[in-house]
């Protein structure tokens, strides 16, 4: 038995086969596989804790796929509803993402806006622009590494990131303060935060290397600037699709402030460890100078 739930003329819902199903524009999108928690819509606008679902979901120590899913248990048809009621609640919220999980609410805008719903079009600009510019680290990790900033202009991404440049340079630093609590354990937190601020120095022309730096705590600095040289150099600069030239022009830039601030730090080049000796991930493995 099927039931369909119509939400837009672009936008529905089927329960087939026990399975809930997105359609867009009449065409499969995707299977909704967890049912998530949602925000109701007079607290999330108090709220200064928890803003988003994805907050929510991270407060909470959930997960997309949260195994603590699997003990309960739901009937496919109140899942079903559970799932119409959610996506009903975020189009009459004028696609609000913050009511929905990145990883569905970001696609299906997409989705919605090339399948020609024009309802949409300036609320996906608009809504990648809010979110980023709100300074929620994971978020702003799955805009940059999806690409979502190229669905602005130029101009609007200038913009955009110098009217957000404070709130990101402090969430940044106030996330890596956490962090450097246990660096060692925290290791790939650590450098997807590197990764952040790299994606936006290739792509977008806007160093936050520097600030962030001379803001950190003075214990950190060092060993911060340690960790970022290692990263830097066993960097792959060709997913970012640019010009060697320009990679290796920034690569040089930062080593150059970072020596001349920091000259100590040449002892890395002394250990062989810019010279390909041993890899980030190989010295990450056997706890060598990153945790020191």
């Amino acid at each position: 038995m099927m039931i369909k739930f119509k939400i837009s003329d672009y936008l529905s819902l089927r329960l087939e086969d026990g399975e809930t199903n997105i359609y867009v524009n009449n065409k499969l999108f995707r299977q909704c596989k967890y049912l998530l928690l949602k925000i109701p819509i007079s607290e999330s606008e108090t709220d200064e804790e928890i803003n988003s679902i994805d907050e929510a979901i991270e407060k909470l120590n959930k997960t997309f796929n949260s195994r603590n899913n699997k003990s309960i248990s739901i009937s496919p048809e109140a899942q079903f509803w559970g799932h119409c009621s959610n996506l009903q609640a975020w189009y009459e919220n004028s696609y609000n993402t913050c009511l929905s999980h990145r990883n569905l609410a970001f696609p299906l805008l997409k989705e919605l806006t090339k399948a020609g719903d024009k309802s949409t079009k300036k609320i996906f600009k608009d809504e990648i622009a809010k979110r980023f510019a709100a300074g929620h680290i994971t978020t702003i990790q799955f805009l940059l590494y999806n690409d979502y900033l190229n669905y602005l202009s130029k101009e609007e991404i200038e913009c955009l990131l110098d009217e957000s440049s404070l709130n990101l340079i402090e969430s940044i630093i106030n996330e890596l303060k956490v962090l450097w609590e246990d660096s060692f354990k925290n290791y790939w937190k650590i450098i997807n935060i590197l990764e952040i601020m790299l994606s936006i120095a290739l792509k977008y022309n806007k160093n936050y290397f520097f600030p962030i730096i001379e803001y950190l705590p003075e214990k950190m600095k060092k060993q911060f600037v340690k960790k970022l040289i290692l990263y830097l150099n066993y960097k792959e600069f060709r997913k970012y699709k640019i010009a060697y030239g320009k990679f290796f022009k920034f690569f040089e830039k930062i080593i150059e402030y970072l020596y001349s601030k920091y000259p100590d730090t040449v002892e890395l080049l002394e250990g062989g460890y810019l010279n390909g000796i041993m890899s980030l991930d190989e010295m990450y493995s056997i706890g060598s100078i990153i945790t020191n």
